[in-house]
């Protein structure tokens, strides 16, 4: 059954996945996961879902990354209940966080509170300045951008993809703190922040070290670092 002791588990087993197996092991050290559950928990306070669902479904919604592809619904969610046989779930449980994963990626709207909350938990970590970061890695490391030739079509490929993935957010909450976190760039500004992020992408380094690096450097202005750094210290959440 579902309890902080299956949970410390699920945790200990989703961060191991993550770090040394999803993207070869390139993501190892990274936060996203600890973020996305945060996110996850505060949502699902605001909300009303089952916080032990909510907090399983978060730290396993990449589960299927190492497969090569998590946007596969029922493929999603026949690898998480696979994975999920040690630890025990009783079937209701095992079915709302198998729910919570394969929905995540906004491709099929989620059946459940949790699995909404879940999604949106993923979304917001994909908005703002953060989001151009995040996925412009993953692009990188999937081979779909060239680190030394960004063009315009990449640019517009990053953007519309989180436009899109904003467009789905399924709670109210969720739709405030995205439109909390939106911030202007330049097309200047932004091209740069994708081509940074894709040369260090494509040498194995984590986001929380680009953050920093822009954080360092001359592409944002002292508002954009401010709402970045929000952005990776989770400060933005006590403010909405």
């Amino acid at each position: 059954m579902l309890n902080k002791n299956t949970l410390l588990k699920i945790k200990k087993f989703a961060l191991k996945i993550d770090h040394d197996i999803s993207f070869g092991g390139k993501s190892k050290g990274n936060r996203h996961l600890l973020r996305i559950v945060r996110v996850a928990k505060f949502l699902a306070k605001k909300t009303g879902a089952d916080s032990l669902v909510v907090e399983a479904g978060a730290f396993l919604h990449d589960i299927a990354l190492p497969s090569g592809n998590d946007y596969d619904y029922l493929r999603n969610k026949k690898i998480v209940r696979n994975v999920l046989k040690p630890f025990n779930l009783s079937r209701v449980e095992l079915n709302s966080v198998a729910e919570c994963v394969a929905s995540h990626e906004g491709l099929v709207t989620p059946r459940t509170l949790e699995a909404k909350v879940v999604h949106d938990a993923d979304v917001l970590e994909k908005s703002g300045i953060l989001g151009i970061i995040r996925h412009t890695w993953k692009l990188t490391n999937f081979g779909k951008i060239t680190p030394n030739n960004i063009r315009d079509e990449d640019i517009e490929e990053v953007f519309s993809h989180l436009h899109w993935r904003s467009r789905k957010i399924q709670t109210s909450i969720g739709r405030k703190i995205n439109k909390y976190l939106d911030i202007y760039l330049t097309k200047k500004q932004a091209k740069e922040i994708i081509q940074e992020a894709s040369e260090a992408a494509a040498r194995g380094i984590i986001t929380e070290r680009i953050v920093a690096s822009l954080l360092k450097g001359k592409t944002l202005s002292p508002s954009q670092k401010t709402m970045l750094k929000s952005q990776l210290d989770l400060s933005y959440l006590g403010k909405v």
